[in-house]
């Protein structure tokens, strides 16, 4: 489960805007909005990718995407 709060935070914090972003990951904005929504999940893939698009470190990376609630 990702922390919502934390991604939506360090995507704002980079810059980009979402539709960089979504197509980096070739997806269309709407399929990036439900990720960060938590509507729908990253694949494996696609959180990676995020996470270098936006420099993540690996720390950060874990915080962002892998934490339990």
């Amino acid at each position: 489960m990702i922390d919502r709060e934390r991604l939506n935070a360090q995507v704002a914090a980079s810059g980009y805007k979402k539709k960089y972003l979504a197509h980096a990951l070739g997806m269309s904005g709407a399929t990036l909005q439900s990720r960060l929504q938590g509507k729908s999940e990253f694949k494996l893939q696609e959180a990676q990718r995020l996470s270098f698009l936006l420099g993540l470190s690996a720390e950060e990376q874990a915080r962002c995407f892998w934490t339990l609630k």
